[in-house]
């Protein structure tokens, strides 16, 4: 059952950037909520052992990515619904933080404080960001309400990819790997968002915010999987 959901996904996704490039609003409106709803199905499929507190905090972070994604369909409808998908992405990245403290090799020394270097580049990558984004939204009345919740969303989405680097040596390294790419994917994807939001309309913008997005999500849950799968293996 575990292939065909992974194939489910993928020819989902293709379905959906599809739609996008021809601007078929149906055919979006179709294909954008199945894809959490897949992963969910796929990632507890692949579960190999009993479904312990690790794998629910990620299975309910794939649900509130689905509340996140169904809420920004509806922007054009209210500008509300912006703010719903940011507080269901928010718990999203919430719950993938405090998954990303069970690590699995819990007497190896985490990364930081101590090298905390190596969150620099991220810290620049913010900084930068935000430096654009804060002034326009700042300087516009009608974007100004959404200043606060961009600014604890950056501190979640930041919180989040600092400690998917510090399972660096806590978990195997491929299980590593693929959450980290897939939490820098994520986090890309929604800069997409924002700088296309609160900056520039962007070409293309959102068949490269949901290829990110979708991208991210499979490494996350298929490295959160590599996990669990090595702990039971040792």
């Amino acid at each position: 059952m575990r292939k065909p959901l992974l194939y489910a996904y993928w020819a989902t996704t293709i379905v959906h950037l599809f739609a996008i490039v021809m601007h078929n609003t149906t055919l979006t409106f179709v294909s954008k909520p199945l894809l959490m709803v897949i992963l969910v199905l796929y990632y507890a499929k692949s579960i190999a052992g009993p479904i312990t507190k690790f794998h629910k905090l990620m299975i309910a972070a794939f649900v509130f990515s689905w509340v996140g994604d169904v809420a920004l369909m509806f922007v054009y409808v209210n500008e509300n619904f912006f703010l719903l998908g940011l507080v269901g992405f928010l718990i999203t990245h919430l719950l993938y933080a405090y998954a990303f403290t069970l690590v699995t090799h819990t007497n190896h020394p985490a990364i930081l404080p101590k090298k905390a270097w190596v969150v620099m580049p991220l810290f620049i990558y913010m900084v930068a960001l935000l430096s654009m984004l804060v002034p326009a939204i700042y300087g516009n009345p009608a974007t100004k309400p959404f200043l606060a919740p961009v600014l604890v969303y950056t501190t979640a989405i930041s919180v989040m990819v600092i400690l998917a680097i510090n399972r660096y040596k806590r978990v195997n390294d491929i299980s590593f790997a693929l959450v980290f790419a897939g939490a820098l994917l994520f986090m890309f994807s929604d800069s997409l968002i924002a700088i296309n939001k609160f900056l520039n309309p962007l070409p293309m913008v959102d068949f490269f915010i949901m290829l990110l997005y979708i991208t991210g999500q499979y490494l996350i849950a298929d490295g959160c999987l590599k996990q669990e799968e090595k702990q039971l293996a040792g």
